[in-house]
């Protein structure tokens, strides 16, 4: 079995093809869709008080007496600044972990998949974020809904792990 597993050259969030991407989507080749990608940066670091105390939702605590060290979101969500880049989710396959339509997944080209990471993939010219499984010579990826099978990836189709997802923003 050919198969190839690699992230994209760190070249691609500054290439022409990204800066089209950026536009929302684009069209290559015979009709693929390639969704919106977007860079992380930390132009300016903010950083927001985080309390070491457990919060129950609904009972009210003075929490100020617990204040901790300041929380910074760039330090949070980004290991790998040159190599991380967002995505945002479409469709259900990934509701079963908590990923739905809107999110935003935080992608890190610089960690390798390993069997049971949550990636993103093209498959057929199509990206897609499943969860990448590898058993012996075996490959496929699995959704986390049970609407949709395991996808068998074989000699006969073009597969490529773009990077794993490390996190998911969704706004509430």
């Amino acid at each position: 079995m050919s198969v190839t597993v690699k992230a994209p050259d760190p070249s691609v969030l500054d290439s022409k093809r990204h800066q089209e991407q950026k536009q929302n989507i684009t069209t290559r080749g015979e009709g693929m869709r390639l969704p919106a990608l977007q860079a992380c940066e930390a132009r300016t670091r903010v950083s927001v008080p985080v309390f070491v105390c457990r919060v129950p939702a609904g009972f009210p605590s003075p929490a100020e007496d617990y204040l901790d060290h300041p929380l910074d979101f760039n330090e949070l969500l980004i290991a790998h600044p040159a190599a991380t880049f967002a995505v945002r989710i479409t469709g259900e396959s990934m509701t079963g972990i908590g990923i739905f339509p809107g999110d935003i997944a935080v992608v890190d080209r610089a960690i390798a998949a390993s069997d049971g990471a949550v990636i993103l993939g093209i498959l057929d010219g199509e990206f897609t974020i499943k969860r990448y499984r590898r058993r012996g010579s075996a490959l496929w990826l699995e959704a986390a809904n049970p609407d949709f099978a395991p996808v068998p990836i074989d000699q006969d189709r073009a597969f490529e792990v773009w990077g794993v997802v490390r996190h998911v923003i969704r706004r509430l």
